[in-house]
């Protein structure tokens, strides 16, 4: 797309974004393409890109009556923001502080609600991460674990923010998972974790996750080269 054209499309997008936000209730129709086409001044090509747009930000969605605006989702918008992460090594530690920030903060919430079910899949999240072939497939399954700690915690809104950041996280858990050697030990980690939430015991609990954002980020200055200091074999133990 042309720069100018991209520049219409993007003025036209913010004047409509703020419209949604002051002028219009969910559920109410945007007009034709034709009334904005004429509104505006542009083709109807320019007003199908900039509703393309504000689809992709969650603001409204497409029906068979045309536009729609949608109720306000903060799952959308941090789907957003996620994109804007750069994979590249040096956010590497950055993310795992994010992590261990939200993860660690949560722990008091998280022993007050979790159940055993929950504890139960946790230790099922746990082992499912040694028997997944690939890579990218035993990034996922640690993701699984971790987002089902924070999903404990009945923090809604730190739950769909974890959620809706799932692909970069998973992008980042993915450092060391081809490393065969490592496996075993975030194993460990997690099945130590386990442990101490089946213990209620928010001392064990904490020195747990500690422990394996610990490693976590030794694994990290290895596998980047930024310090290759050797893992802590004690902090692989269960």
């Amino acid at each position: 797309m042309p720069n100018a054209a991209r520049s219409t499309v993007k003025t036209i997008f913010e004047e409509l974004r703020l419209e949604l936000i002051e002028r219009y209730r969910p559920g109410d129709l945007l007009p034709n393409e034709r009334l904005l086409a004429e509104r505006f001044s542009v083709s109807r090509n320019t007003i199908r890109e900039v509703v393309i747009f504000l689809e992709a930000y969650g603001l409204i969605e497409k029906t068979q009556r045309g536009p729609r605006v949608r109720a306000p989702d903060a799952e959308s918008m941090f789907r957003i923001v996620s994109q804007v992460f750069d994979r590249d090594p040096a956010v590497y530690r950055d993310v795992l502080h994010f992590r261990r920030l939200i993860e660690i903060g949560l722990l008091p919430e998280v022993l007050d609600h979790i159940t055993d079910d929950e504890i139960a899949a946790l230790e099922r999240h746990a082992a499912d991460l040694d028997s997944r072939p690939t890579t990218r497939e035993r990034a996922e399954a640690d993701f699984r674990f971790h987002a089902a700690i924070v999903e404990a915690s009945r923090n809604v809104m730190i739950t769909k923010l974890y959620k809706a950041m799932a692909q970069p996280l998973i992008f980042y858990l993915e450092v060391g998972k081809s490393n065969r050697g490592i496996g075993p030990a975030t194993i460990n980690h997690h099945r130590r974790i386990v442990a101490a939430l089946r213990q209620r015991s928010y001392r064990k609990l904490l020195e747990a996750c500690e422990a394996h954002f610990s490693f976590s980020a030794q694994v990290l200055d290895q596998e980047t080269g930024e310090r290759a200091a050797p893992l802590d074999e004690k902090e692989s133990r269960p």
